[in-house]
């Protein structure tokens, strides 16, 4: 993928911007006689947030708040990035006021997706390998376009891990993108990722139960709860077999006997009337179903076979409905008759039902006027609590039970692929090596001092849940601008792998505000790498912001080479205090 140009429609939002093979830089430069006026906020990094913006990165204005704000100044404006990818030339049109929907052509094929869908199909078309064992999945466009385009949303924002560039995301996570990057097998950590997905959302679950059960019973583990379970069954079993043997006096049992008579007959009927509404609603359905058939397309289907066939079809197809219109007809009034019988039945029993129920109040009162039904009421009441707690305790045990199964299951599959990670760097020492010098090589061109003192590499590493540890070292990384170098030295070398394996892969890579606080003689390596790798007809990108700063002269180091008046020459674009982006401030 090659950038070409990047503008706006109608013309006049900004300058239009042609991209060019190799440093694109973005300048922000002083103005004579305004040593003072600040290079800020005039739109370096707005402008690659329009570049970001075509490529189908979020709309929503807290991902991106910068660019919400210049909508009082673009609204009405739509977007327009030119690229290629495999000598293919291809335009993505997005406007600012509808940005969900996005228009992609190539030649002159034009087809308009919602945003969600374009990023299936550029994942596709930019990041998809021809030869490849690993996973991939067209959901992780932005996750993978991101890594080219590191591009400062927010003034706190720093290169300070080349690996986790995508502060949101997990190691677990991120190692599978970086994997794919690079081009080694990511199954390893495909799995990792998954299995982890699958343990952060059971550890919630499990704790949330154990922490119910615990406060509401007093039990801290399962020993506990399962001991209180079998206390509360042989409670239980005590409470039921004093009930069946509770005796009320002999003045009272044609009483109790009649309620325990007119309860099981309310009990009786309920459940009748509820089987009988079960059937109504059943026939009630089956009474609404739409059995029309349309003859066309079965008529069709043998004609095109023989036409004289086709009719003969169509009559017998014809008869065959009209019988079965009949049929219908009579199963509908079958059915009507049997609602309105059911209904009949339902109705008749919650007569009798109200009637049981007041004959039986009268008796319980009769009962409870004369305490004979206290201790009996009670016990019921006991017996029933009881049954609710032992039937939430082995329910919440049951769940937990198999959470906890499950969990160790995950953590056991863990396990299995940390004894396959030492297997897997075996798998891919050599391909270790190789990328090994290509970013070696690139980090003793840029840092000539340090020659031979960089550290790329890939270890198991037991203690983190991503299992496989990438590490980017630099001497002294830590200190100011080495720790932005790590991601220099590890994205150039990424950009470089990928070009030398891969015909889609991006060809350009963003940096945006990178050699702030670096020291300049790296910003120079950097321009003289990059421009030497494109003379030698490679296609190469690098797309860069920088603000002048003084002179130059004594900060640049090789300032014949690289003086602020060549900067400007090569820029592609150079804002300044008074000449901004939109030309105004947002």
């Amino acid at each position: 993928m090659f950038l070409k140009y990047l503008y706006s429609e109608p013309a006049g939002l900004f300058e239009k911007v042609e991209f060019r093979n190799g440093m694109n830089i973005i300048y922000g430069k002083k103005e004579e006689g305004q040593p003072k006026n600040s290079l800020n906020s005039i739109g370096k990094s707005t402008l690659l947030d329009f570049l970001d913006f075509c490529l189908v990165s979020s709309p929503v204005k807290t991902h991106n708040p910068r660019l919400n704000a210049t909508k009082k100044y673009s609204s009405g404006y739509t977007i327009v990035l030119e690229f290629e990818v495999d000598s293919k030339d291809f335009i993505i049109k997005r406007p600012i006021d509808d940005p969900r929907i996005i228009e992609i052509s190539s030649g002159e094929i034009t087809k308009t997706y919602k945003d969600k869908d374009l990023k299936i199909q550029l994942a596709k078309l930019i990041f998809q390998r021809k030869a490849y064992d690993g996973q991939f999945d067209p959901s992780w466009y932005r996750s993978l376009i991101t890594f080219y385009l590191k591009i400062q949303k927010f003034k706190s924002e720093k290169f300070t891990d080349p690996i986790k560039y995508i502060r949101e995301l997990s190691e677990v996570e991120l190692n599978v993108y970086h994997f794919y990057l690079i081009g080694f097998n990511n199954n390893l950590s495909f799995e990792n990722y998954k299995l982890n997905v699958d343990q952060k959302r059971l550890q919630p679950t499990i704790n949330e139960i154990t922490n119910f059960v615990s406060e509401k019973y007093s039990l801290n583990d399962l020993k506990e709860t399962q001991n209180e379970i079998n206390k509360l069954k042989v409670e239980i079993r005590k409470m039921e077999a004093a009930i069946a043997k509770f005796e009320l006096g002999d003045q009272y049992q044609d009483a109790e006997e009649k309620a325990n008579e007119l309860t099981g007959k309310i009990k009786d009927f309920l459940y009748q009337n509820h089987l009988d509404r079960e059937k109504i609603k059943a026939f009630g359905n089956s009474y609404e179903t739409n059995e029309d058939v349309s003859t066309r397309r079965i008529t069709r289907i043998f004609k095109e076979l023989d036409e004289d066939f086709g009719k003969k079809v169509s009559k017998t197809i014809k008869e065959a409905i009209a019988f079965r219109k009949e049929l219908s007809e009579s199963r509908k009034e079958f059915l009507k008759a049997e609602i309105e019988k059911l209904n009949g039945f339902v109705k008749e029993r919650g007569t009798k039902i109200d009637e049981f129920e007041k004959e039986r109040a009268k008796l319980f009162y009769f009962l409870s006027a004369k305490e004979a039904i206290t201790d009996l009421t009670e016990a019921f009441y006991n017996l029933s609590e009881k049954k609710n707690n032992l039937a939430e305790l082995e329910g919440n045990t049951k769940i937990l039970m198999d959470l906890t199964s499950e969990l160790t299951q995950i953590e056991t599959e863990i396990n299995k692929l940390k004894t396959q990670s030492i297997e897997f760097l075996k798998d891919i020492s050599e391909h270790l090596v190789e990328f090994f010098e290509i970013f070696s090589n690139i980090f003793n061109q840029l840092y000539l001092e340090q020659e031979g003192n960089s550290i790329f590499s890939i270890t198991e590493n037991f203690k983190k849940k991503s299992i496989l540890e990438i590490s980017v070292a630099m001497p002294d990384m830590y200190g100011k601008g080495k720790n932005q170098g790590r991601t220099l030295v590890y994205d150039l070398a990424i950009l470089i792998n990928s070009l030398k394996h891969e015909s889609r892969f991006p060809k350009f890579l963003v940096h945006d505000g990178i050699f702030d606080g670096m020291d300049k003689s790296h910003f120079i390596s950097t321009y003289e790498m990059i421009e030497e790798y494109a003379k030698a007809g490679n296609k190469i990108q690098y797309i860069t912001t920088i603000n002048e700063e003084g002179t130059l002269n004594d900060k640049f180091g090789n300032s014949d080479l690289l003086t602020p008046e060549v900067i400007e020459k090569k820029s592609i674009v150079v804002l300044t205090p008074r000449r901004k982006l939109l030309g105004k401030d947002f």
